[in-house]
């Protein structure tokens, strides 16, 4: 861990900007985070969790017919659509409920937006033996009905906040707030890379093995990308695996947000339309007004619906290492399906915006070229809301022949 990640800054973002209240947890969890991330048995018990439960290594799948009806280059997936649960989560799940093990508390508190990460957390607590509470806002409870089953199923305490939009933010305020008055009997396990420090060098350490995995799968796959492509919301998944290959410049990255219905409306593009603010504890690239007023994202992939991204992210695209771009839904929409088509595999919308861009970049390659995409998490939830657009879009096409 270099100087610079300990002190929670990448670059002049990140930080600590919390209540006085908070200071004194979060330094203790940063405390035991560096004495854990140090200790072999630690290591040795996550890997453990990461190989018998989550079933890792997650495979690193070409996709032979696409890539041949869209030009003479090579599409892969790095699939954690197969990891326990259906998503990437999971392996955030096992580090904190491990963590919180570790430090001697009894509960897990975090927030969700689609369920999954609430459910990741109520498997791994029971699997430790610790109790998980989850909030989350109504209407995202309305909209995601197998994660909210899954939760209670699995005997997770669902805590509704009231919120005006879909997404995590006010049910991490609300997490982050109870968290702060019950530190010594519940782990904090934020869903979001955008969180005050120590959690974004937390949750980038232990999301790192996708991209470790992933750079070892390429190599005896004799793969030789030149670009890798993932979706960014807040950028957990995305900065988990995008680091192994950051000091490598000739692999171009590729970080895909949100753009909604466009980005002159409303949309979730917190590094290619937002600025610097502080929110949520950090300093980093976030949506707001002229005023300061934080905006609401929109996205059709919930998991996209973030008003601000990790410091890592921030850094990298003031770096210029990483390349940020946008995607409506209706290119997410329109990827998922014909991946679904033509490779019989369904994934998420927010995996659909990193799909959609590497689509338009495929005839632009070269043969023996090759494009990896970082699939975040599989689709079923998805299921209805790809029914509706296929509706919709039938709806318009019948419009205009009449």
């Amino acid at each position: 861990m270099s100087g610079e990640e300990k002190t929670g800054r990448y670059g002049r973002f990140g930080g600590r900007f919390v209540a006085e209240a908070l200071w004194g947890p979060l330094q203790e969890v940063a405390d035991a985070y560096e004495l854990a991330v140090a200790d072999p048995q630690f290591l040795k018990q996550f890997d453990e969790l990461l190989d018998r439960r989550l079933g890792r290594p997650t495979p690193l799948t070409p996709l032979p017919r696409l890539s041949e009806k869209l030009g003479r280059a090579r599409l892969w997936l790095k699939r954690e659509d197969l990891c326990q649960g259906g998503n990437f989560t999971a392996n955030l799940a096992a580090a904190y409920a491990l963590m919180a093990v570790r430090m001697g508390r009894k509960a897990l508190v975090g927030e969700s937006a689609t369920g999954e990460f609430g459910a990741a957390l109520g498997a791994m607590g029971n699997a430790l033996g610790l109790k998980t509470l989850i909030f989350m806002g109504r209407e995202d409870q309305d909209s995601e009905p197998m994660g909210v089953r899954r939760m209670k199923e699995l005997g997770v305490k669902i805590e509704t906040v009231d919120a005006p939009i879909r997404g995590r933010k006010i049910a991490q305020s609300e997490a982050l707030r109870f968290w702060g008055t019950h530190p010594d009997d519940y782990f904090y396990c934020p869903s979001s890379l955008a969180a005050p420090d120590p959690y974004p060098r937390m949750s980038a350490f232990f999301l790192s093995t996708i991209g470790v995995e992933a750079r070892v799968q390429i190599e005896r796959a004799d793969c030789t990308p030149e670009y890798l492509v993932a979706p960014v919301g807040s950028g957990g998944f995305a900065a988990g695996f995008f680091a192994e290959f950051a000091p490598n410049e000739t692999i171009q990255l590729v970080g895909v947000q949100g753009a909604g219905e466009g980005l002159s409306g409303r949309h979730a593009a917190s590094v290619v339309n937002g600025r610097p603010g502080v929110f949520q504890g950090t300093y980093s690239f976030l949506l707001q007004d002229e005023d300061g007023q934080i905006l609401a994202p929109a996205s059709a992939a919930a998991g996209l619906s973030v008003a601000n991204v990790g410091p890592q992210h921030a850094q990298w695209a003031e770096q210029g290492r990483v390349h940020y771009v946008a995607v409506e839904d209706r290119e997410a929409y329109k990827a998922v399906q014909m991946l679904l088509k033509e490779e019989g595999l369904l994934v998420s919308l927010e995996s659909g915006h990193a799909l959609a861009y590497a689509l338009k970049l495929l005839p632009t390659l070269d043969e023996g070229q090759d494009i990896v995409v970082g699939i975040s998490g599989a689709g079923e939830r998805d299921l209805a809301r790809l029914e509706a657009f296929r509706a919709a879009e039938k709806a318009a096409e019948s419009g205009g022949r009449a």
